[in-house]
Parts: C-alpha cells; structure tokens; sequence
C-alpha cells in the first residue's frame, strides 16, 4: 500500500508520459486510499483522471461536472466502494486495443481483484446491513477501462472511461475470458 507521503506526491491532474498502467494504478490506489491526507483526497485526485462520462456513470449522473459534486456522490458509488479502505488490490495486466480512427483513440482494460474492507464483513456493498457477520470480506471483481484522448487539451493522455464488476458487465468482441478471475 502507498505510504501517504508519497500519495500527496502523486500527479494532479494527466500527461501524456504516463502510461494507461501507471494512470489506472495511480486511481485504484487513491481509491483505495480515499481520506488520505484528507477526507475525500482520493475523489479529489481521481476527478481529472476520469472522463466526464465515467464521472456521470458512477455518481448516477449527478456528480460529472464539478469536483465537489464528484466527492459528494462519488463516495456513495456502487462502483468506487469497494475500493475504498481495501485491504488489499490485485492489480493485473492491461490489455489495449489499437485505437480506430476516427470512433476512438486505443483502449487499455485492466484487471482488478478488490480484498474489500473489513466493514463489508457486516453490511452488503450497498452499505446495508447483513443478517449475520460473514467471516471473510467479499472479494470483488473490477475491470478498469481507459481511453487514450486524441483531442485537446488531454490529446495523448489515458483518461479511465470505465470502472466495472464484472458480474455486472459484458465485453463484447473483447470478452471477458479470464478478466473476473
């Protein structure tokens, strides 16, 4: 797990240097560390690093448009959740399609396993409550799914389109053989 000084060192906001790996581990790890150094730091973080379409797609389209309303509607997300206070994320390999123009630039997907926090031992991931106490936290399936832009003014940049269960979700052409395990 990141140590939290080297957290606050983290980028603020995408360059093209930074490979869709190094863009989809630097957002599972700031979820994954959400109020560190403060409360909602990690949404604060991850903000720039989201499309606005993803931004939509996880706060139920009302936290998209400013970094407040992110926060505000991002914690409560279904999809960001598990991430948040994990104990522990496998992160694997990134797969990327070769981008088509003019429909899209490339498309990196990469697999997630969430060891989901020690709270959902006694309440669901919707946050409500369990009937009894399970003795090991679920771990959860992810697939994280980035776009290289190819317009200004994050042209060349990996951006995450996507942030899904796989129980949840269906790939089309590209499947999801071996992603949920």
């Amino acid at each position: 797990m990141e140590t939290i000084s080297n957290m606050m060192t983290l980028p603020t906001e995408p360059n093209a240097k930074f490979s869709a790996f190094d863009v989809a581990q630097f957002c599972i790890r700031s979820l994954q560390l959400v109020d560190e150094p403060s409360e909602n730091a990690g949404l604060h973080k991850c903000f720039p690093f989201f499309t606005w379409e993803c931004r939509k797609l996880v706060t139920a389209r009302k936290g998209g448009d400013t970094v407040d309303r992110f926060c505000k509607y991002g914690v409560l997300s279904p999809s960001l959740q598990p991430f948040m206070g994990a104990r522990r994320i496998d992160v694997g390999d990134i797969t990327i399609l070769p981008e088509n123009p003019p429909m899209r630039g490339a498309i990196a997907t990469c697999r997630v396993k969430i060891h989901t926090s020690n709270i959902f031992t006694v309440s669901h991931l919707s946050g409500m409550g369990r009937n009894g106490v399970r003795q090991e936290p679920p771990v959860v399936a992810m697939v994280v799914r980035l776009e290289k832009q190819r317009r200004p003014p994050y042209q060349n940049c990996w951006l995450v389109k996507e942030i899904m269960d796989t129980r949840m979700a269906f790939a089309g052409d590209m499947g999801n053989a071996g992603v949920a395990n």
